[in-house]
């Protein structure tokens, strides 16, 4: 009899180990989430894209500097030549700032319009006529939009067309504002802006000399 008992709780026992087994395992797998394959496919695409932006970015930012030809050299150095001329041309007019008028001199003494602008050309062997009238036949037009420094501006100073004033375009700003040296009758060699009433009213036209 204690025999048969011993058999029977043996079985008991392995049936509710076996059962237990069963109910885990049961329940590990209904809890299992199988892991979605398109989520390593996504992931291969976008980081593909992302390689894909950042070589064009890459080779965008490469830029090739195109070679300049022979002539755009020569118009390179010919316009540091001409800006170094003129340079020096507006640094000589102005060592006159301040000098006197005088209608016929040509000294530091006293000075007229033509004689200021023939001195300060001449000095660096650019020669001009004596009078402005004569000068204003020199070089080529250039229209109010295209002036730069180193140009000549001329007046009528005694009414009608006749030229009868010259000066050295000084500077042009931003704004396409022009300031002009030259001799003035009343307060000698100033720069005076092309926009002053005077003055203005009394423009012709501007010739090019330097070019």
């Amino acid at each position: 009899m204690r025999g048969l008992n011993f058999v029977i709780l043996i079985v008991i026992s392995v049936l509710t180990t076996s059962c237990g087994s069963l109910i885990s395992a049961s329940h590990a797998k209904s809890n299992y989430t199988p892991i979605d394959r398109t989520y390593y496919a996504e992931s291969s695409i976008i980081n593909k894209t992302l390689f894909e932006e950042n070589k064009a970015k890459e080779v965008k930012q490469v830029k090739v500097k195109k070679e300049k030809t022979a002539i755009e050299e020569l118009n390179d150095i010919h316009m540091l030549a001409m800006n170094s001329f003129v340079t020096n041309i507006l640094s000589e007019a102005e060592s006159y700032l301040g000098v006197p008028y005088r209608y016929g001199g040509t000294t530091r003494k006293g000075i007229d319009c033509s004689a200021f602008v023939q001195t300060v050309f001449q000095i660096f062997d650019h020669n001009l006529p004596r009078v402005s009238a004569a000068q204003a036949k020199e070089g080529h037009l250039v229209g109010l939009d295209e002036l730069r420094a180193g140009d000549l501006v001329f007046f009528a100073t005694n009414g009608g067309k006749r030229v009868s004033h010259v000066g050295i375009v000084h500077n042009v700003d931003e704004k396409g504002q022009v300031e002009f040296i030259h001799a003035s009758t009343s307060r000698g060699v100033i720069v005076t802006p092309l926009s002053d009433s005077y003055w203005s009213k009394r423009y012709l036209y501007a010739k090019r000399i330097i070019d």
